[in-house]
């Protein structure tokens, strides 16, 4: 009989791993994720048809992908958009985080909602990027 705990071991430490070097997540953080994705979907933005983008300044409306940061503190019962950018100024990682605050970075499409005479940018297909 051969010691095969050197292959074992290999085998089980490549499955780990998605062919793009980042790590697989497991199916308690896959359905963590598609939870906060549906969560997200038809969040209004704000008021009106378009939204700056927080690092330029660039109006943005309907059909534009943009990237939202939210967040919430523990004794808030949901989450609040913080900011929006522009596909250019999109961050790729949460680097601003604080102790008892969850925050969410989701790329998305913006939409617009409308009631009467009323609009409203609001989030369409949301992916979660990063959660901190």
């Amino acid at each position: 009989m051969t010691d095969s705990s050197g292959w074992l071991a290999s085998v089980c430490d490549d499955a780990l791993e998605s062919p793009d070097g980042q790590p697989n997540l497991t199916t308690t953080e896959t359905r963590h994720q598609s939870l906060l994705e549906q969560q997200f979907e038809g969040t209004r933005i704000t008021p009106g048809e378009t939204v700056s983008c927080r690092d330029c300044g660039d109006h943005l409306h309907e059909g534009r992908p943009i990237s939202a940061r939210a967040c919430r503190y523990s004794d808030e019962p949901t989450y609040t958009i913080a900011a929006i950018y522009c596909a250019g100024c999109a961050p790729m990682e949460l680097t601003e985080t604080a102790h008892g605050r969850d925050d969410v970075l989701l790329e998305a499409d913006m939409g617009l909602a409308m009631a009467s005479q009323t609009h409203w940018t609001i989030l369409i297909e949301p992916t979660v990027v990063a959660t901190a």
